[in-house]
C-alpha cells in the first residue's frame, strides 16, 4: 500500500474505533504531563542552576592583598584584563570613610573605594561625567539622601587632610553591588590596589584562570593572599545537576516504560476485538507489512494527539506554578512519547500479521 493510502486507512480505522482511540490518547496524554509535571519541573531546575551560573555575579573571583605586599597595580591589572578567559578586571584601593565636605566632620560617614583606572566597569554614570584621576563620584542613592539633583560639591577624608572634587553620580553594576551606596574616587598614578575583581567568561575555568591570575601577580607572601573563587560553587552546580539529571532520567524511564506497556495493552485487546476485520484485509491481498504498518500508524495518530494535549496541559501548569520548562525540553517529551507508543504497538501488531486469515475468518 502506498504510505497517503495507509495514512487515509489508518485515520478511518482510528475515527472507527474510537473506544480503543481514546484510550490511547488518555495514556500518552498522562505519560505527558506526569514527564512534564516531574522530570519536566528537575529539568526547569537544572537549566535556572545552569543560567545563574552564568551570570556575572555567579562569575566573579576576588585576590585580595591583605598584607600590602603591592601586587595589585596598574601594570598586573592591564596583564590580567588580557588573559583569554577574563572578560573584565578591575581594581580597587582599601575603602575609606569620607564626608560631605559642605556639611563638614559631623555630616554623615560615607565608604569609599578607590578605583585603578576607569570606572565604566564598576559603576554607570547616570548624572554627571566620570571621574579623572583625584575626582570622585558618589552612587545615586546617596545623591538622593543628600538631596541634591547634581552631583556638585565634594568628599574629603574624616581627617580633612584630603579633597576629592564630586563630579558624577553612578549606578553600581554587577558584580559591584556592594559599592552601591557610597563613593568612587579614581586613584593617582601609581597607587596600588588592595583588591582585584575579575569576571570570567565560563566558571569551569574558575581553577586555571586563578592559576593564571596569580602567575601574573606574583605575591611574595602567600600569606598575605585571599582568593575568593566560583570553583567550588561550580562543582557543587555540577554535583547538583549530575543527581539531578541521573533523578530525572530514571523517572522519565519509568513513566515511558509504564505508558508503552499500557499503550501496548491497549493495542494488543483491539487486535483481538478486531481480528476479523484484520484477518478480511489479509484474505483480500494486505502483505503482513502493511498490516504491521496500519495498525502502528494508527497508534501514532492518536499517540500524536494525547502528547499534543498532555504537552500543553503539563507546559501550562508549570508556567502557571512558577517552574517554566523550556519549550525545546516540552516538545523532546512529546516526541519521545509519541515514538513510545508506535515502538509499543509494534508487538501487538506483528502478533495480528501472523494471524491464519483462515482461522480467523471461521471464528465466530
Amino acid at each position: 500500500m502506498r504510505l497517503r493510502a495507509l495514512l487515509r486507512e489508518a485515520w478511518a480505522t482510528a475515527w472507527a474505533a474510537k473506544v480503543s482511540s481514546i484510550l490511547t490518547v488518555v495514556v500518552v496524554m498522562a505519560m505527558c504531563l506526569a514527564a512534564l509535571v516531574t522530570v519536566g519541573r528537575s529539568a526547569a531546575a537544572a537549566f535556572d542552576v545552569a543560567d545563574r551560573m552564568e551570570q556575572e555575579g555567579a562569575r566573579r573571583l576576588s585576590v585580595v592583598d591583605t598584607r600590602d605586599g603591592g601586587f595589585v597595580n596598574a601594570r598586573t591589572l592591564a596583564v590580567v584584563r588580557h588573559v583569554s578567559s577574563v572578560e573584565s578586571a578591575d581594581a580597587l584601593g582599601a575603602p575609606f570613610d569620607a564626608v560631605n565636605g559642605v556639611i563638614g566632620p559631623g555630616g554623615t560617614r560615607l565608604p569609599v573605594w578607590p578605583v585603578l583606572g576607569e570606572v565604566d566597569h564598576v559603576g554607570e554614570i547616570v548624572r554627571g561625567r566620570a571621574p579623572r584621576p583625584g575626582e570622585a563620584a558618589v552612587s545615586a542613592s546617596q545623591l538622593r539622601t543628600w538631596g541634591l539633583a547634581e552631583p556638585v560639591g565634594y568628599l574629603t577624608t574624616v581627617d580633612g587632610m584630603t579633597q576629592y572634587p564630586i563630579v558624577g553620580a553612578y549606578r553600581a553594576r554587577p558584580p559591584f553591588e556592594d559599592l552601591a551606596a557610597g563613593g568612587l574616587v579614581v586613584a593617582l598614578p601609581g597607587a596600588e590596589g588592595r583588591e582585584l575583581r575579575v569576571v570570567i567568561d565560563d566558571v569551569a575555568s574558575a581553577r586555571s584562570t586563578v592559576r593564571s591570575i596569580l602567575s601574573i601577580l606574583a605575591p611574595t607572601d602567600v600569606q598575605g593572599v585571599q582568593v575568593d573563587s566560583p570553583a567550588a560553587l561550580a562543582e557543587t552546580a555540577r554535583d547538583l545537576n549530575a543527581q539531578m539529571s541521573g533523578f530525572g532520567r530514571t523517572l522519565l524511564l519509568l513513566i515511558l516504560g509504564a505508558g508503552g506497556f499500557f499503550v501496548a495493552a491497549v493495542v494488543l485487546a483491539d487486535v483481538l476485538i478486531r481480528r476479523r476485520d484484520l484477518g478480511r484485509r489479509r484474505t483480500l491481498g494486505v502483505t503482513r507489512a502493511d498490516l504491521i504498518a496500519l495498525v502502528t500508524l494508527r497508534t501514532l495518530i492518536t499517540a500524536l494527539l494525547g502528547a499534543a494535549l498532555g504537552c500543553a496541559g503539563g507546559w501550562i501548569i508549570n508556567q502557571v506554578s512558577g517552574h517554566p520548562t523550556p519549550v525545546d525540553f516540552t516538545l523532546a517529551i512529546g516526541v519521545l512519547a509519541g515514538l513510545v507508543a508506535a515502538i509499543a504497538a509494534l508487538p501487538p501488531a506483528a502478533y495480528a500479521s501472523r494471524l491464519d486469515p483462515v482461522d480467523v475468518m471461521r471464528t465466530p
